[in-house]
């Protein structure tokens, strides 16, 4: 019966599937150990022999597809070419068919070469056979059959010679321990002739076979050489035909000729039509451009007219502005304090809603967390997996060991049973000579030893000097008596041996079992573990995908927010007037991030008596107006005409919501002049200013009312008041979501700005450094973020900047991130330096002191929290990565700093620094060597330990530290230049407004914080009272009070 695994199609979750399969798995070992060891082996080898014919009939299968591939791709370009010549069709045909009948002769060949080569090799192995079985039965004594008595381990040989390359299934020494011993095989040589004889008429058969197939082939190639001369005749026919068939070509050729001549005519005659065309266009072409070379300067004259109005109206604008200049301080005044009033509240409405809807670090930490616990989790399954691992290596090594010690076992039984068998022989010969005795001579032992005894009393009676002989027979059968009792003795022990190491064996084979369960629970484990992690694994990974997922679309959405690249649709404000209507613009208008939509409509204007009478009473006058905004071109109303023109005229601006908007709303003022049209030209009779202030202070964002005309003409500025303009003006985005939106943005932008810094020196100066110098590294400081850090003050959120000081280097601060307690810095920063002696005592012996300030902080001398990171990992090439503790002033703890620290290449310490002190007095005695520098508080005289050196190597700052010389706060270091002395494009350059600090490159006021704490150049530092404890964990910074 065959045990065929099914599959199991049940829907369950992954933990069942891994469960059902385990159980499979355990049920079918089980039903392969119940099996027989030779059943097994019949049917793996049946498997691989239908597998190896499977093999050659796809072989097989495979060779004729490729012959008929190019048969197929044969007829196809046969066909073809069929097709493209009529004439030689059956040329092709026929050189189609000979070619198909020699392709089926060639494999018809190569059959037979194959098929004569197996009955040439079964020729030669009859013949092997043949010499095989004369050569032992040649070699056959009366003696080979007879068996020994005593079973010598060695298997029988098989008498027959045709059944050596049988394939024997179980043990080929289950005949050893029969007792009876075969009679001689008489008819083994009539077995051999037989075979011979079968042998002899194979062969005979195989010649008949060859000779039939000879003489096929010779068939064969007869009919091959008669296909041939056909195929000859065949071709040389068809070149008579082709030769008799060139009238009918010249035929052909005539008719193509007479096709082409008629083409020809059609084409000159479209080509005729063409020109007369061209001819048309081109003179309408000369007649438009004499009308727009008239134009041109018509419009050359208008700009002039234009361009003097305007120096006009510049000139009578500057002269109101000075007139009315003087009256209207005091009013200016107050209308700013206001603004400034209003402005403030707007600002901080809109940073209250800032905060509230402000990025916030909770998702980020989340993630952190699980991330750590998954690695935590990770980490424990590799310690278990390796413990699992060990354990089993011993018991495998237990097993190996108990292995040894039971062949040895095996051995030595083997050892006693032949020496048993030994003995036993003996004995046996032993008691065949005496029942021999005792058969032939037909007296048993009694009677001789009576005869004996009578013969030595005879003796003895005859001869009483002699009882020496008696003696020494007496002697002889004690001597007989006692080696018999010895070999009793011995056959014993031997006997208790035995069953000695039957019983150790059978014990052994108990804790073989034990030890293979065990194993097999082991194994068990172990793949549970292994399948658990490889979900744990997968689970983590899938998790790890989902975040990268998560951070890409937060990523693209700050990018968005920054850069304004996805536009967005202004939804239409339902009208609260009659006259401000949503119909005015019919199509909907997207903005991008950060812009806006300014609306200005002029609906009508009405003049006064005195304007009227300016136009003339019974006249309509023709007016238009035009209005000028911002930064935009001059927008002009369609010319009206009527004492009460209605323009209804609604001219549209995109702006960008900035600083200068805001400053033209508020300071600025939008004008609108009336014209006149007169014939051909036009001139400026009045103007007004519209004031949009209400924009930015109202809600809705809308601004309706009438502004009166001022007569600004020459002949009109009696007049004074020249009537009122009615007007409205909205905004498409509300002003409080403009300034959110604007909020938004710089914020992005800032901390958008920390991915785009670049490193002082490119990879590629580096790398050409290094294969200068083979000692130089670089190595990679960065600052990732910083969470659950305080203000000094609980009234506002801090501006958080980081400033710290590595080796020899210049200071370095990153950008400012505005109100927030979990600033996400991302700040890196590369520093080529050389592997040497110096780098390494720097390295173990100094530590990182990250300074956390905040800029809105009005105390200059004070930081909010600071970070030490041990720099001994880095000089045993291991890189520096995790959260540290970071504390304030006052030595509480403030928040956390994640930091990352790795080099770029493998970090070598110098040669001086890992060798024993004896041998770097055999190289430093040659070599004078520089004094070392002492630490702050060391002397010469008291030695300290590594551990007490690290402790007191903590920064101490003082007020002086924090504070220039004479109290002055120092001014932040430059931005860091490259080598052609130009600014090196790493630290992003934006506005600043106040104190806010946006960049790297921040007010001349702002903190400095000095790190002279290089160790082989510190100099000998007075203890002041200022200098904490050594047992202080934690050092904290003294400022001047």
């Amino acid at each position: 019966m065959d045990f065929v695994p099914a599959r199991d199609t049940s829907v369950t979750s992954g933990l069942d599937q891994s469960q059902g399969q385990a159980k499979r798995v355990s049920n079918e070992r089980q039903m392969i150990a119940k099996l027989d060891p030779a059943e097994l082996q019949d049917r793996y080898l049946r498997l691989y022999d239908d597998n190896l014919i499977l093999k050659q009939h796809a072989r097989k299968q495979e060779d004729k597809i490729k012959r008929l591939a190019t048969k197929l791709t044969k007829v196809v370009e046969d066909k073809k070419k069929s097709e493209a010549t009529p004439l030689g069709v059956k040329v092709a045909g026929r050189g189609t068919e000979t070619e198909n009948l020699l392709d089926e002769y060639r494999n018809k060949i190569s059959e037979l070469r194959d098929q004569n080569k197996l009955l040439k090799q079964r020729v030669v192995l009859s013949q092997q056979q043949l010499q095989a079985a004369q050569q032992m039965k040649k070699s056959q004594t009366l003696y080979d059959n007879v068996s020994s008595r005593i079973d010598t381990g060695q298997s029988k040989r098989i008498p027959s010679p045709l059944l050596h390359n049988i394939r024997v299934i179980g043990p080929r020494d289950s005949a050893r321990n029969t007792g009876t011993t075969p009679r001689p095989n008489t008819g083994l040589l009539e077995d051999a002739r037989v075979a011979n004889k079968q042998l002899e008429e194979s062969l005979q058969r195989a010649h008949q076979q060859l000779s039939t197939y000879e003489q096929q082939m010779e068939s064969l190639r007869q009919q091959l050489q008669q296909r041939d001369g056909e195929h000859e005749q065949n071709l040389l026919r068809l070149r008579s035909q082709a030769t008799g068939g060139d009238s009918r070509t010249n035929l052909q050729e005539n008719i193509d000729m007479i096709r082409l001549q008629r083409d020809l005519r059609d084409k000159s005659d479209e080509l005729r039509r063409l020109q007369t065309q061209s001819t048309n266009f081109e003179s309408q072409n000369r007649s438009l451009q004499v009308t727009n070379a008239e134009l041109l300067k018509e419009i050359d004259r208008l700009d002039r007219q234009i361009k003097d109005e305007q120096q006009r109206t510049v000139q009578l604008r500057t002269e109101l502005r000075n007139g009315s200049r003087s009256n209207s301080v005091v009013y200016e005044l107050q209308a700013q304090i206001e603004d400034f009033r209003r402005e403030c509240e707007l600002l901080k409405e809109a940073n209250a809603k800032l905060v509230s809807s402000a990025f916030s670090g909770d998702r980020d930490r989340e993630f952190r967390e699980k991330e750590r616990a998954l690695k935590l989790q990770i980490a424990q399954l590799e310690a278990a997996m390796r413990a699992d691992l060990g354990e089993r290596g011993t018991l495998l090594d237990r097993l190996t060991l108990e292995k040894d010690s039971n062949k040895k076992t095996d051995d030595e039984h083997r050892a006693m049973h032949l020496k048993y068998l030994e003995m036993k022989e003996k004995y046996d010969d032993l008691a065949e000579k005496m029942k021999f005795f005792e058969r032939e001579s037909d007296i048993n032992m009694k009677e001789i030893e009576e005869a004996l005894i009578i013969l030595r009393q005879r003796k003895q009676r005859q001869e009483p000097n002699f009882d020496f002989l008696q003696k020494v027979d007496d002697e002889k059968g004690q001597n007989l008596n006692r080696r018999l009792l010895e070999l009793e003795s011995q056959l014993a022990e031997t006997a208790n041996e035995l069953e000695k190491t039957r019983n150790l064996l059978f014990m052994q084979y108990k804790i073989n079992r034990d030890y293979k369960l065990e194993v097999d629970c082991v194994q068990r484990k172990l793949d549970e573990n292994q399948s658990e992690f490889q979900s744990r694994i997968l689970e983590s990974g899938q998790l790890l995908d989902i975040r990268a997922e998560r951070i890409q679309k937060l990523e693209k959405a700050l990018k968005d927010v920054a850069y304004g690249t996805r536009q967005y649709r202004v939804q239409e404000q339902p009208a609260v007037d009659g006259n401000l209507t949503n119909d005015l613009i019919a199509d909907a208008i997207e903005l991008e991030r950060g812009q806006n939509l300014i609306e200005v409509h002029i609906s009508r204007a009405s003049f006064n008596e005195r304007a009227l009478e300016y136009f003339g009473k019974n006249t309509d006058p023709s007016t238009f107006c035009s209005l000028e905004f911002f930064e935009h071109e001059l927008q002009m109303t369609p010319i009206v005409k009527g004492r009460t023109p209605e323009y209804n005229f609604t001219a549209q601006y995109i702006v960008n919501v900035d600083d200068f908007l805001l400053y033209y709303l508020q300071k600025e003022y939008t004008v609108i002049e009336l014209h006149q049209t007169v014939g051909q030209s036009f001139q400026t009779i009045a103007r007004c200013k519209l004031s949009l202030k209400q924009l930015i202070e109202g809600n809705q964002g809308r601004l309706h009312g009438t502004a009166k005309l001022i007569a600004s003409h020459q002949d009109t500025i009696d007049i004074g008041t020249f009537g009122v303009v009615e007007y409205w003006v909205r905004l498409r985005v509300p002003m409080e979501q403009a300034f959110r939106l604007l909020k938004e943005k710089m914020k992005a932008q800032g901390y958008l700005v920390t991915t785009s810094r670049q490193a002082t020196k490119t990879a590629d100066d580096i790398d050409q450094q290094r294969e200068m110098d083979p000692n130089m590294n670089e190595l990679t400081i960065a600052i990732l973020s910083c969470s659950n850090v305080k203000a000094s003050s609980p009234d506002h959120q801090p501006d958080l900047y980081c400033i710290y000081k590595f080796y020899d280097f210049a200071d370095h601060d990153t950008i400012t991130i505005p109100s927030s307690n979990n600033p996400n810095i991302d700040d890196r920063a590369q520093y080529p330096v050389p592997m040497d002696a110096d780098l390494d005592r720097y390295l173990k012996q100094a530590q990182l002191t990250i300074f956390v300030f905040d800029d809105r902080d009005q105390k200059d001398d004070r930081y909010v929290a600071r970070a030490d990171i041990p720099l001994l990992p880095l000089s045993h090439d291991n890189q520096i990565r995790g959260t540290f503790e970071m504390h304030n002033d006052r030595g509480e703890n403030n928040g956390t700093m994640d930091v990352t620290l790795k080099w770029t290449y493998s970090y070598t310490p110098p040669s001086s620094a890992t060798r024993t002190p004896a041998q770097r007095l055999k190289s430093g005695s040659s070599v004078p060597r520089e004094p070392l520098a002492l630490l702050p508080d060391e002397s010469i005289s008291g030695h300290k330990t590594l551990a007490e050196k690290q402790k007191e190597m903590n920064i101490k700052l003082k007020s002086r530290d924090v504070l220039g010389p004479g109290g002055e706060p120092r001014t932040k270091p430059d931005v860091p230049r490259n080598s052609s002395g130009s600014r090196s494009p790493t630290f992003a350059e934006q506005p600043r407004n106040g104190r806010q600090r946006t960049s790297s490159n921040a007010s001349s006021h702002s903190k400095q914080v000095s790190f002279d704490n290089r160790i082989d150049r510190a100099q000998p530092r007075p203890q002041t009272e200022d200098h904490l404890t050594p047992s202080e964990t934690s050092r904290t910074v003294s400022p001047g009070k």
